[in-house]
């Protein structure tokens, strides 16, 4: 799976060497854990290229603060998941999830 999120603010917290955090996603616990593995791509707008983005390692629901109960995703850097664009169908709030067919169907 892919997911294209809005990240005007540069909210990302360096975990340690090339392992970011981005939080205060609404999503479920559910759609997050299919994410895991998955590429995560950062857009300033939905018809920018994405400025920042890596693969989906793991994730953890904020505790408490503003964003009590969202989403935070821990992803891996990729220089490749720069500039990539995604069409303007299919966005929800400030995410679009895209699910990728298995192979060979």
């Amino acid at each position: 799976m892919k997911v294209h999120v809005i990240e005007k603010t540069n909210n990302f917290k360096k975990l340690r060497d090339n392992i970011w955090e981005s939080g205060g996603w609404k999503l479920n616990e559910s759609k997050a854990k299919e994410l895991i593995g998955g590429k995560i791509y950062f857009h300033k707008e939905r018809q920018e290229a994405s400025f920042y983005g890596g693969t989906v390692k793991g994730f953890r629901v904020e505790q408490d603060g503003a964003n009590q109960g969202r989403i935070a995703f821990e992803f891996q850097y990729h220089q490749e998941c720069r500039n990539i664009r995604t069409d303007r169908t299919g966005w929800s709030m400030k995410m679009k999830i895209i699910a990728e067919p298995e192979p060979g169907i």
